[in-house]
């Protein structure tokens, strides 16, 4: 009966041991990851879907498939942005992409230099025409990493002299000219 017991028990140990050992990998995979990868990951999946000229805006794309890059905050945060401007034809929400600081995405991004301060991590993001790159960034990328998980937590703009939750915390304009909803 004790052999039976043990035999039991070393079967649940093994059939538990593979969940077990992935589920630690892919939290190691996310603890070894540098800043720099974890940027460029972002920026090497988000920018060619930014070329592509898809509606709804490409950061609806990144909520929805990479949230778990961007803070808590931010995510609520460009949702609310979006829901207000849905039901708004005039303009009352972002007009530019905020991962990307423009209207009109460069032809590829390239992550410059990388700079930590305490927690904080902040990344220069250059857009790249003809294979040459931008002479400033277009946008600086903060970003941090809590309990093995890196996220941003705001974008700054220098040719606008300020940062995505700056803006999206402003009071947005009234809708003046309501969608009407479709019918279905």
């Amino acid at each position: 009966m004790r052999t039976l017991i043990v035999q039991v028990c070393c079967s649940l140990v093994l059939l538990m041991m593979p969940r077990s050992v992935a589920g630690h990998a892919k939290g190691l995979q996310e603890t070894s990851r540098s800043p720099r990868e974890f940027v460029d990951e972002f920026y090497k999946w988000y920018a060619p879907r930014a070329l592509s000229d898809n509606t709804p805006p490409t950061w609806d794309s990144a909520l929805k498939f990479k949230s778990s890059d961007s803070s808590p905050q931010i995510v609520r945060l460009l949702k609310e942005d979006s829901a207000a401007q849905a039901k708004c034809k005039e303009l009352v929400g972002l007009d530019f992409d905020p991962f990307l600081n423009t209207q009109e995405p460069a032809e590829q991004y390239e992550v410059g230099t990388i700079s930590q301060k305490g927690q904080d991590f902040k990344a220069e993001i250059y857009g790249m025409h003809s294979g040459k790159r931008n002479e400033k960034p277009d946008v600086v990328a903060e970003f941090l990493q809590k309990d093995g998980h890196w996220f941003f937590v705001n974008f700054y703009y220098s040719s606008a002299g300020t940062d995505l939750i700056t803006m999206l915390r402003s009071p947005r304009p009234g809708c003046s000219m309501p969608r009407v909803p479709t019918k279905k």
